[in-house]
């Protein structure tokens, strides 16, 4: 059979020159500023803002019903500096956690792995000052509805930063395998949200337990 001519496979005519199935996209490059993957990503951190509304909505729910409401904090000197110094920790690292995302979409790749270093050195000292708290506050969540809901909204704040810390710690290790470019890097990027996410949430927090009261 002559080379030019045209074969019928299938009832589809092929020649020689007939384009291949396209490669599966892949989920993870980078090629449009949000790409599927990355909208998941904001869903998600969406559902965790509608969670951190319901606490808030409890908190002020409960001091607005309760006629003597007042928090129980221990020495106010410790409250009122470690909780502030934390914050400011937490609040650099979600400087240090973009600059590495803008290091990497450049292919800075050694600058995005000490950027992303920084801030789980940030974050990890953050929950050990949330820890160290927690064992000085004086006060645990038996001791009355305030102290309930301290914790109550630390606690599960604190299980949100960890989250988002090993989930950079993923990230990290990928990135000094070089896993990671500027056309690839969604996971950076999500787990950079997230952390923007909690930052956020803990400024409302700082300023709703620890100002307003």
């Amino acid at each position: 059979m002559a080379t030019s001519e045209r074969l019928v496979v299938r009832g589809r005519r092929e020649g020689p020159a007939a384009r291949l199935p396209a490669a599966p996209p892949d989920h993870q490059s980078q090629s449009t500023n949000f790409s599927s993957g990355l909208w998941a990503a904001i869903l998600f951190v969406s559902s965790e803002f509608m969670f951190f509304a319901a606490l808030f909505t409890t908190y002020f729910y409960l001091r607005g019903r309760i006629p003597h409401w007042e928090p129980v904090f221990g020495e106010k000197p410790l409250w009122q500096g470690l909780p502030l110094a934390i914050t400011v920790l937490l609040l650099a690292s979600s400087v240090t956690m973009q600059l590495a995302v803008w290091a990497i979409q450049k292919n800075k790749l050694t600058a995005a792995k000490a950027w992303m270093v920084a801030t789980l050195v940030l974050g990890f000292t953050f929950l050990g000052g949330q820890a160290y708290e927690y064992m000085h506050l004086g006060f645990l969540p038996k001791d009355g509805i305030f102290a309930g809901v301290f914790f109550l909204l630390t606690g599960f704040h604190g299980a949100h930063v960890t989250g988002g810390a090993l989930f950079i710690v993923y990230c990290t290790i990928r990135t000094f395998k070089n896993h990671f470019g500027p056309q690839r890097h969604l996971a950076v990027e999500a787990a950079s949200i997230y952390w923007h996410f909690v930052d956020v949430i803990w400024v409302g927090l700082f300023t709703t337990i620890y100002i307003v009261g």
